[in-house]
């Protein structure tokens, strides 16, 4: 049993920058340079988002871990946290896909929040948690190095080698799942008791709280953002799935701390994934009926373009 939890514990220590590394090169392969350049123009939905998922998603959401101190196990609620102050997962994409956002209304918005998610979390995270040891530095180039470049060297070789792209962006994706399902499972499996103790707890509550709240404060700010989102509901997606990959590079960067954060952390995630999926599936199925389009599953799993009668 011992071997094999350790086993797990490391199979985990490869799948996180994995994971991270080829989600984020998947993302910049998909995404053109246009992208961000509109999305940076526009300045209204730029600090819209910037304040929805930088301000009130972890002020709140960590008044109200404050609120429920002693329910929680500490360092559950500290994984919490971290997830909190991390924006901009490239799952959004597959999300906005499932229920038929508009790419670039994802894609630019996304970069816009992982790039401020890289100078946020260095300088937030280690002043809100100060009895886990996260050095902001090392905090800064890990994610500097897993995913901001990652994502530019994506965008280079679209641009360079466009006829490659699409091929490498599938095969860099499914290396993103299988590193994300790799990820779940070590993560989970590597700390069954507490794993345990965790879903007896009001923890499961407490996450689908902030997953809310989140979802929330996401729609506020589609609905005050500018010009370049058309779909106010957006911006909710994006804010509600955290970026789990940010913070478990964060979370493993906390030294002895690092097991039970991790497990918050993929808490927090898959409560929120088995929230959005439904929604997602749910709105898209709604505006295709609307758009006339013929529904299979591939569509609406955002797997292949919309069918037309």
């Amino acid at each position: 049993m011992h071997t094999l939890e350790s086993l797990l514990g490391l199979l985990i220590h490869i799948s996180v920058p994995a994971f991270a590394i080829a989600s984020m090169l998947s993302m910049g392969l998909r995404t053109p340079l246009r992208s961000f350049r509109t999305q940076l123009r526009d300045r209204r939905t730029v600090l819209s988002l910037l304040g929805a998922n930088f301000v009130v998603i972890p002020a709140v959401g960590t008044l109200i871990i404050w609120v429920l101190n002693g329910l929680l196990p500490l360092h559950i609620a500290e994984g919490f946290v971290i997830a909190l102050c991390a924006a901009g997962a490239p799952f959004v994409l597959q999300l906005g896909a499932m229920a038929r956002i508009p790419y670039s209304e994802t894609a630019g918005p996304m970069a816009v929040l992982l790039l401020g998610s890289i100078v946020f979390m260095p300088l937030v995270v280690p002043f809100l948690l100060q009895d886990v040891q996260v050095d902001a530095g090392a905090v800064a180039r890990l994610l500097l190095g897993t995913m901001l470049s990652p994502m530019i060297a994506g965008i280079v070789i679209a641009a360079v080698f466009p006829h490659l792209a699409d091929v490498l962006a599938r095969i860099a994706g499914g290396v993103a799942a299988v590193s994300a399902v790799l990820m779940f499972v070590s993560g989970f499996g590597s700390n069954t008791v507490l794993l345990l103790e965790v879903l007896l707890s009001p923890a499961m509550l407490a996450a689908a709280g902030l997953v809310a709240l989140a979802f929330v404060a996401g729609r506020a700010s589609g609905e005050l953002a500018g010009h370049s989102l058309t779909v106010p509901d957006g911006p909710a997606i994006l804010s509600s799935q955290r970026n789990i990959a940010a913070a478990l590079l964060v979370a493993r960067a906390a030294g002895d701390d690092s097991r039970q954060l991790v497990l918050a952390i993929l808490l927090l995630s898959a409560v929120g994934f088995v929230m959005l999926v439904p929604y997602a599936l749910a709105t898209g199925v709604v505006r295709r009926k609307r758009a006339g389009e013929r529904i299979t599953p591939g569509v609406l799993l955002g797997i292949v373009g919309p069918k037309s009668d």
